[in-house]
């Protein structure tokens, strides 16, 4: 009985947090849209700002959420009707991803222990801009970033955690839905090998990093 409660609490809390920050998966009936990429401005500049704005809310609602933060974040068959063709949505039906991890996952709890970090830094390997008609099945321009380390910190301490195919959307940051469930977002860890490798095609370092951005 007390977990059932706890998870309810959890439940209820990751509701309104989603709702506050507006990332709230959409309905089941609902298209969702990729973020359109100014002529005029370059993509590394586009991106490096949408990360800038959108990876701060992810990491709030994985710290907040667990599980349903999670979810919320994924991109489900009934959101990309509209954007992508109906061949790579079948396909995509295909495609083994596995299951949606479960709440007594140890991701979860590792994300929870750094609830109310701030995000100190990214860095994003892979930024492909995918054309509509292209192989993937896009019928809409979209940016993808195959990769996006995330640097957290929170009381003097820092951490840091991959998140694999992350896509802007008009509504902020979304996880593809092709990418395995088991990938697409790591346990953060203090003293992440990769924050001292620091090897990104785009990046935002923490204020303690020595290294530019994007090297």
């Amino acid at each position: 009985m007390a977990v059932r409660l706890a998870r309810r609490a959890d439940a209820i809390v990751w509701a309104s947090l989603a709702l506050a920050l507006g990332c709230a998966a959409a309905p089941p009936s609902v298209g969702l849209r990729p973020m359109a990429l100014p002529a005029a401005t370059s993509t590394a500049v586009f991106v490096a700002r949408a990360l800038d704005e959108g990876l701060g809310p992810v990491v709030q609602l994985l710290s907040e959420g667990g599980r349903e933060g999670y979810r919320s974040l994924r991109l489900g068959e009934a959101q990309m009707d509209g954007w992508l063709g109906a061949a790579a949505i079948a396909r995509g039906r295909t495609t083994f991803v596995g299951m949606v991890p479960g709440p007594g996952d140890r991701r979860w709890f590792a994300w929870r222990r750094w609830r109310g970090s701030a995000l100190g830094g990214w860095c994003a390997r892979g930024v492909r801009v995918l054309e509509p008609g292209g192989p993937e099945g896009f019928v809409r321009r979209t940016v993808v970033v195959e990769r996006v380390l995330v640097v957290g910190a929170r009381g003097g301490q820092r951490w840091a955690a991959w998140l694999e195919g992350v896509v802007l959307s008009r509504v902020g940051l979304r996880i593809a839905p092709w990418v395995p469930h088991a990938q697409a977002v790591e346990a953060p860890r203090r003293s992440h090998p990769d924050v001292e490798l620091w090897d990104c095609d785009l990046a935002r370092p923490p204020a303690t990093s020595a290294r530019p951005p994007g090297g």
